[in-house]
């Protein structure tokens, strides 16, 4: 059951939470991200407001139990639905639909703000600017985008001849001026595998994860990138 459409949106929230069953690949990719990705949640939203923009079904808000706020925002009402359900029992959240772009929430409140797997939907300009808008002083932004560097993402970028990864450049570059880089991370050295013989792939995944493990953050080559800043 596919959970995005022919444009890359995600459309099937049911589907979403169960991509992790659709192919090795996925498995080999989300063991390596989403439990790395829910710890620094964890540590990091402790008593703080939380932003989570396109928060999705919210499995990352899912990790900010100690948090003192948090403000779940996504376009997609089957996604928000799905999230409502996860967080029922946390009082601290609020859920809007929205873009995110027309001022949905106050400006200079966020203490974390979580941007992962949304910047290669959106203008990433504009994402910025609101972004920068909602942080306040020393409040810290998570960043995950798709790698163009990555075999795997340039290779769908041309099947697909549209854009579907990022450069890890060109995000550092919008973020310098008004933030400091904290710590970075990549990680999932995937190819393109023909379905149903990905796992013959899996040995030649980890040996190349843990052979550039010591380069990923000179030159990261994972499917990914984390990138955590920090507000001047």
């Amino acid at each position: 059951m596919e959970y995005q459409n022919k444009n890359l949106e995600y459309t099937n929230a049911e589907a979403y939470d169960k991509r992790r069953e659709s192919s090795a690949l996925e498995r080999y990719v989300l063991d390596f991200w989403q439990p790395f990705l829910k710890n620094k949640v964890s540590e990091l939203s402790n008593n703080k407001i939380i932003i989570d923009w396109g928060c999705g079904t919210g499995e990352y808000a899912l990790a900010a139990k100690m948090a003192k706020k948090i403000y779940c925002i996504d376009v997609s009402d089957s996604m928000l639905d799905r999230a409502k359900e996860k967080l029922k029992d946390f009082d601290q959240v609020e859920f809007i639909r929205g873009t995110g772009f027309n001022n949905e929430i106050a400006s200079g409140i966020g203490e974390l703000i979580l941007t992962i797997g949304v910047w290669e939907y959106v203008d990433q300009a504009k994402l910025f600017n609101e972004v920068k808008r909602l942080t306040k002083g020393g409040g810290k932004v998570m960043v995950v985008f798709p790698n163009i560097y990555n075999d795997l993402n340039w290779m769908r970028g041309v099947v697909k001849m549209k854009k579907v990864a990022l450069r890890p450049g060109y995000i550092k570059k919008l973020f310098r001026k008004d933030f400091t880089l904290v710590e970075s991370a990549s990680f999932g050295m995937v190819s393109l595998a023909p379905k149903g013989f990905e796992r013959l792939f899996m040995p030649i995944w980890k040996f190349f994860d843990w052979l550039w493990k010591p380069f990923q953050k000179f030159l990261p080559l994972g499917i990914n990138v984390y990138y955590l800043f920090e507000r001047r």
